[in-house]
């Protein structure tokens, strides 16, 4: 049977139809971020040693490694030692390994996550954990270079002093995220915040994403 038009009818509304999705943006709990971190630490610690051991074989086949500096390198492996040194006010700036380190970490980490940065705003442990980080403001995906410089690189300049300040630091930093906002330190500088992925917004429809701005302008988003 035919619908019968009626002219006095409110006008179908889009905005109507896809409110409810919008109205509650729920954060993500500091538990389920810490263990998104302990995921994404693990898998960058196995690529680590894949990639040393990569390199090791290459160098001893193209004979720029010798069979006792091999084995040498094997022992230390499974060695720990501990530099008469190393200080927890020890000034790293001027240690050249540390920024090799800040390199190649930084450049497995995007080899790893950059993909899923970019698309999702998630890291591997995140997309595991179904949580994301958006734009505190738009609730949208965060531009790669925003992420990437903003809440992970500059994190890495206390490392760059003293190892006393990067920690101390470090803690501060989780506990930002134990306040209602759950907003840690590295959040407000990228500005953005780690919600659960099942009330974020769809990130391929960009009609979606501008009706939620529009939501937001009047005060239909709720943060809990």
């Amino acid at each position: 049977m035919s619908k019968t038009f009626n002219p006095y009818a409110a006008p179908d509304s889009l905005f109507t139809e896809v409110q409810s999705e919008l109205v509650e943006i729920e954060l993500a709990t500091i538990g389920q971020r810490v263990l998104a971190r302990i995921i994404d630490a693990l898998i960058l610690g196995f690529a680590q040693l894949v990639l040393a051991i990569i390199v090791i074989v290459v160098a001893f086949l193209v004979g720029a490694l010798s069979l006792p500096q091999l084995e040498a390198i094997a022992g230390g492996a499974f060695s720990v030692q501990v530099e008469d040194d190393y200080s927890l006010f020890s000034l790293n700036l001027f240690d050249p390994i540390l920024y090799i380190g800040i390199v190649i970490t930084h450049g497995l980490f995007l080899a790893l996550h950059g993909v899923f940065l970019h698309r999702f705003g998630q890291t591997i442990g995140k997309r595991i954990l179904k949580i994301a980080m958006v734009d505190a403001d738009t609730y949208e995906i965060v531009p790669l270079p925003r992420l990437f410089v903003l809440r992970y690189l500059i994190w890495d300049i206390p490392a760059l002093f003293y190892p006393l300040v990067n920690w101390i630091i470090r803690i501060v930093d989780l506990a930002f995220g134990l306040r209602e906002d759950r907003r840690t330190l590295h959040d407000m500088t990228a500005n953005t915040i780690v919600i659960k992925v099942a009330h974020a917004p769809n990130y391929n429809a960009p009609t979606l994403d501008r009706l939620g701005r529009k939501a937001q302008s009047r005060g239909t988003h709720k943060v809990v």
